[in-house]
């Protein structure tokens, strides 16, 4: 019987008791039936021996008469008086024939089944017949001077005996194994109810109820478990609620700290381009004026080189209060934010970039799952401008009503996830942090699957509820 890893340690406990059970009966059953049928063997073998010597005693008187009728109605007396004698037989000291107890017939095969000493007392030969075992038992009449008197011994009773015996056993062995299942019925759920009561609690505690304790209804091995078991159930809810704690401290301040510096990026960039690309703008008209108004050419050209590189710090400008904060992202939205962000990538890179969208609701997202989109595309984007050494880009955003998802995938030369997070020395973790931190705000999750030489991807899903 095969017992299931699935099964419950109380039928376990149950199937165990069964087989032992069943096994010390059947070993007791085979030994009580070996013991028996030797000490049967015996038994029957010595009170053969007695009825062959009895026989031999009358047969030797009957013999030396000459009485030869009276000697074949003692065999047939012999076997008569006594139920387990098969039949009785004498032989002549000449190997003849002179009484048997057989009416169909004396068989000539036991003639020469059993041929004592002389000398011996007497001589037992086993002979295996239709009907069974059977002891021949050969006693010399007068150390053989007289004849041999055979005595044939059935096994027939006996085995009746042993069979009644071995039913008794069954039955008794039967009777024992009904009174140890009820027992171990009684005793293993009396073992395993401690272990009931801890699976309950493990199982309540799985599932966030620290409230569940395990109940001490004993003193004992099982008691001081219990006991140790709620005190690690209680240390174990603080360490958890103050780690929830710090937790939400944390997301509280990293949301504070990002929304501080989006507000910043969006002032730089007004800054930027209202005050600072204003002044350029003027210095540029200035230059252009005094460029023209001026009598020699070689100051003229002086001050156009000037102007040209105002107007190229005037383009950086812009260029940067876009990077900083784009307008286009909080007066159009998302879609329009990133298909400007990814030309002016194209323009810049030289890595050909390709958008693909897929919008399905009719809204604008909450202003702060745009701001993430935006932000983990970006940095996924200049990552692969620093170090995917990529050809082509692919850009995929879905949304629908289940969430957002943005994938991000190059043709690069690849790296090993779990080893750049390990790596302590390595500083372009940092932004990969970042944009697990950034969907992890928004209730969403990142996932970055790479392989050496085929490329890189990057997972973004955002649940739509959070928007």
């Amino acid at each position: 019987m095969v017992i299931s890893g699935r099964q419950s340690f109380f039928l376990k406990i149950i199937i165990g008791v069964i087989l032992i059970l069943v096994l010390l009966g059947t070993i007791n059953i085979f030994q009580t039936r070996t013991m028996m049928n030797s000490l049967f063997y015996d038994l029957q073998q010595k009170r053969g021996v007695s009825i062959a010597h009895m026989l031999a005693s009358r047969a030797s008187s009957l013999i030396l008469v000459h009485n030869y009728y009276d000697l074949h109605e003692l065999m047939k007396d012999t076997v008569t008086s006594n139920e387990d004698v098969r039949y009785a037989f004498v032989v002549g000291n000449e190997g003849e024939l002179l009484a048997h107890s057989f009416e169909s017939g004396f068989p000539k095969e036991l003639l020469t089944a059993n041929t004592p000493n002389n000398l011996e007392k007497f001589h037992a030969v086993e002979l295996s017949t239709e009907e069974g075992r059977i002891q021949d038992i050969a006693v010399p009449l007068f150390e053989g001077r007289l004849g041999v008197a055979h005595v044939g011994m059935s096994d027939t009773s006996l085995n009746a005996i042993l069979q009644a015996t071995t039913r008794q056993l069954i039955y008794e062995t039967v009777a024992a194994v009904f009174i140890g299942i009820a027992l171990s019925f009684f005793y293993a759920g009396k073992l395993t109810k401690p272990i009931r009561e801890l699976v309950r609690v493990t199982t309540a505690i799985t599932s966030g109820d620290f409230t569940q304790k395990v109940l001490i209804n004993s003193s004992d091995e099982f008691g001081k478990l219990a006991k140790n078991f709620n005190s690690m159930t209680d240390y174990l809810y603080e360490l958890l609620t103050e780690l929830k704690n710090k937790e939400e401290a944390r997301t509280h301040l990293l949301q504070k700290v990002i929304i501080a510096q989006e507000d910043e990026r969006k002032r730089v960039a007004r800054e930027l381009h209202d005050e600072t690309g204003q002044t350029l703008t003027s210095l540029m008209i200035g230059l252009k004026y005094l460029a023209e108004n001026c009598p020699g050419s070689s100051e003229r050209c002086q001050l156009e080189d000037m102007r040209l590189s105002v107007k190229r710090t005037l383009g950086e400008i812009h260029r940067l209060s876009i990077e900083l904060r784009p307008s286009i992202l909080d007066d159009m939205g998302l879609v329009a934010a990133l298909e400007k962000y990814i030309d002016e990538y194209n323009e810049n890179y030289q890595v050909d970039v390709d958008l693909h969208v897929t919008w399905d609701i009719d809204k604008r997202l909450a202003h702060e799952i745009e701001i993430t989109v935006y932000r983990i595309i970006q940095e996924a984007l200049t990552n692969i401008a620093k170090y995917a050494q990529a050809k082509n880009v692919s850009v995929i955003i879905t949304c629908n009503e289940r969430g957002l998802e943005a994938i991000v995938e190059d043709d690069g030369i690849g790296f090993i996830v779990e080893d750049l997070y390990k790596d302590n020395r390595a500083v372009d973790k940092l932004g990969l942090y970042g944009m697990h931190e950034r969907a992890s705000l928004v209730g969403g999750s990142l996932t970055i699957e790479s392989t050496i030489n085929i490329g890189t991807t990057v997972y973004l899903r955002i649940p739509i509820e959070r928007s």
